[in-house]
This record gives structure tokens, C-alpha cells and sequence, in this order.
């Protein structure tokens, strides 16, 4: 089964479709292919006809992939096809993550190896996501970035987005609660992650993210005090620094936010909900993915 968003990325996939069905052809397994034409489709395709096939691959960018998996989830665990990806998106988060080859030619020859990893699977309030569920600052940037920017720009769309979203910083005062601790004080970013990367900008250390030991890694912002603290915040990010007055990183299984008011996430890049209070539960290795 072959899931594809023709726009996702500058239309990538138009140029490399025929070779990719060449390739997924090639041993004589016969292709399905479902093309989304809106917000949904993937995640509709997954849950009605994946229990039907023994692999999915989905190309397109990290929300079309969301969608894949969140369509799976709906599924009884051993219903649930194996998964492949072909990023073809604009940052790629999930790619730089797993280490996915970004070019259609490796990505398909990578998933003709046949290395199967089993991967944890979030789930915030409804909504689920394999890489990273976030509010505050630079949380949006996926969302409200326009596709003609993403098509034009690419990765700039994203910075340039990233700049604005510093001027509209808004701190979320905000009770947190997870596995074996509680804080409570005014945040200005907070991920529920299980991936090294944030919104192509922030980076976590490699070695702080295992994508299958049931547990997400959670990075938590407080509000500086001044406008030299916050560069100061944004240095000890960019340098991997999160544990000092400002960052706090968490590992735990399952986290509650109680906010005092309402608060928009976003699931790998895409409106997630808005919530005052809300717990993301980590499910330990529910998807299998090609990698």
C-alpha cells in the first residue's frame, strides 16, 4: 500500500512516482497507491484498508506520516502493516531522527533491506504523534508556515517563521505532573518528544532519545526574566544545554499539563488540539517502521 501527498514538499514526488512504484514493484508484490487530496485522507486510508496489506509506505512529509500512524493506531496491534517512509517534506524531523535517507533512491532501497524497528507511539489528549507534541514558542511554525511559502522557500519559510514567532512569545502558566515528579511555573516552550529533533530548530542530544524504551524525553522553557536571559535561553538551547535555571529535561512515560488557561499544541507540525488540561501517554513499540 502506498500512501501518497502529491504537494508535500514542492511537489517532490512527481518527478520520482514511476521510479518509486518501479522499485516497491519490483519482487512482484502488486502496489495500491492512494493519493490524499486533503487534510485526513491519510489517516482515513490507513485505518479503512492497512489491515489489508502486509507493508505501508507513505510519502510526503512528517504530517502525512502522522496521519499514516494515527490511522494505524485505530487498529488492533497485530492488524497493523509494517511502515515505510520516503520524506519528501520540508524539514523532515522524523528522517533526521531514525537516520531515513532523504532521497527517493536510498529511502527505497533502505526499505528493501527489510530492517524492521518497532517504535513508541504518544498520544496527546486525541491526538497521536511518533515524534514530537508541543506548545509555546516555535510550536506553530509547521502549522502556520503557508505551503506556497514551504514550496518557495523551503527551509527558510521555517526560520523566517521561527523569527517572527519571538516577538508573539506568550508565557503558559502551567502545574506539571509525570511519572515520579510535579512543577509549576510560567513556561514559554514545552515538547512532549520522542525524537531528536524540534521543528527542524531545536536539537536534542542523540543520546538523551531512545525511540523504543517507553518513555518520552520532555523539554520545558520557563519564562526568562528579561530579554538578556531569554538570549541566553536560546544560547544554552542552540548549545544543547538543558539542564539550568531556564531548561528542564524530563524522561517519563506518561505527563500531565494543567494550564491556566487555554493552550494550542501542535502534533508533529500540525494543529494538535487546545486543551487546559491534558496527558500524553507514551505506547511502548506500537508501530513497526522500515528504518
Amino acid at each position: 500500500m502506498l500512501v501518497v501527498n502529491p504537494v508535500s514538499g514542492k511537489g517532490r514526488i512527481r518527478g520520482c512516482l514511476l521510479d518509486i512504484l518501479t522499485s516497491l514493484c519490483a519482487d512482484g508484490s502488486p502496489v495500491t497507491v492512494f493519493a490524499t487530496g486533503r487534510r485526513g485522507d491519510a489517516m482515513h486510508f490507513a485505518e479503512e484498508y492497512g489491515a489489508g496489506y502486509e507493508r505501508l509506505v507513505c510519502t510526503g512529509g512528517d504530517g502525512t506520516l502522522n496521519e499514516v500512524i494515527s490511522g494505524l493506531m485505530k487498529l488492533p496491534p497485530e492488524e497493523r502493516p509494517i511502515v515505510g517512509y520516503i520524506p519528501l517534506g520540508t524539514t523532515n524531523d522524523v528522517a533526521s531522527t531514525f537516520k531515513l535517507p532523504k532521497t527517493p533512491s536510498n529511502a527505497i532501497a533502505l526499505i528493501e533491506k527489510n530492517h524492521v524497528r518497532s517504535i513508541d507511539v504518544g498520544r496527546l489528549g486525541d491526538a497521536n504523534f511518533e515524534d514530537v507534541a508541543a506548545f509555546g514558542a516555535f510550536t506553530d511554525i509547521s502549522a502556520v508556515t503557508p505551503q506556497a511559502a514551504k514550496n518557495t522557500w523551503g527551509f527558510l519559510a521555517y526560520l523566517l517563521e521561527a523569527l517572527n514567532s519571538l516577538q508573539r512569545i506568550v508565557p503558559c502558566h502551567a502545574r506539571v505532573v509525570w511519572d515520579d515528579g510535579e512543577l509549576e511555573d510560567d513556561f514559554i516552550f514545552g515538547a512532549v518528544a520522542n525524537s531528536t529533533s524540534v521543528a527542524g530548530v531545536i536539537k536534542l542530544r542523540p543520546g538523551d532519545v531512545k525511540l523504543d524504551d517507553g518513555l518520552f524525553e520532555v523539554l520545558l522553557i520557563r519564562m526568562p526574566a528579561n530579554a538578556a536571559d531569554l538570549n541566553l535561553v536560546i544560547s544554552n538551547v542552540l548549545k544543547q544545554d538543558f539542564e539550568n535555571d531556564y531548561v528542564r529535561l524530563i524522561h517519563t512515560r506518561r505527563i500531565r499539563f494543567e494550564f491556566s488557561s487555554d493552550v494550542t499544541w501542535t502534533t508533529d507540525g500540525e494543529n494538535g488540539g487546545t486543551y487546559r488540561t491534558v496527558e500524553a501517554v507514551n505506547f511502548h513499540r506500537a508501530i513497526s517502521l522500515l528504518v
